[in-house]
């Protein structure tokens, strides 16, 4: 008996890229989050392309494998971030630099925000 075919949403979508940009972040290959997972790294590559949908116990595991609130993983899939390529990959750059770059960053996109409120253009 043939089972019901499933629409992959753009919810399945964002979740897939969230998955990967965690992964990425935490420099773990496919194969190493599917160990971790007790999966293979095809069914990880198929969870990121939302080939599949993953289960919640799945993404529960992903998430406290991770260290990743799962609340926070569901609320982050409409981020622009997940959006934007560019901003995911600054992100992606952020995880891998030492907390003082971080700060320094910090201070440098407050400054820039703030300059670009008080141009006429953004009045």
């Amino acid at each position: 008996m043939a089972g019901k075919a499933v629409q992959i949403t753009n919810f399945d979508k964002h979740l897939g890229r969230l998955i990967a940009m965690h992964r990425a972040c935490h420099a773990l290959s496919q194969k190493d989050l599917a160990r971790a997972l007790g999966c293979s790294f095809q069914q990880i590559q198929k969870y990121e392309t939302a080939a599949n949908r993953i289960s919640a116990s799945r993404l529960h595991d992903l998430c406290r494998y991770l260290r990743v609130p799962m609340g926070a993983f569901l609320q982050e899939t409409n981020a622009e971030y997940i959006q934007n390529p560019k901003m995911a990959q600054i992100i992606q750059n952020l995880y891998k630099m030492s907390p003082t770059h971080v700060d320094m960053i910090l201070q440098l996109t407050n400054t820039l925000r703030n300059l670009y409120a008080k141009t006429p253009d953004n009045t």
